[in-house]
């Protein structure tokens, strides 16, 4: 399983801007849907890693948005 994102707001870019940190869409998916996501005509959803969604959910914590 892996990590797919986008940001509807901005596709395939932005994802460490500060306002565009709620946006963020993110899956958890087998490697075969997430490649499918990804060169599918469903805009923007790019591979991510496990790491960055890490990173993304500590910078959500420290602007204080709610996660649900």
């Amino acid at each position: 399983m892996i990590y797919v994102k986008r940001n509807p707001r901005h596709l395939y870019r932005r994802y460490n801007d500060p306002e565009d940190l709620p946006f963020i869409q993110w899956k958890r998916v087998s490697r075969s849907t997430a490649y499918n996501m990804t060169v599918s005509k469903q805009q923007g959803w790019e591979q991510a890693s496990q790491k960055q969604y890490k990173q993304w959910l500590a910078a959500m914590k420290e602007a204080g948005h709610k996660i649900r």
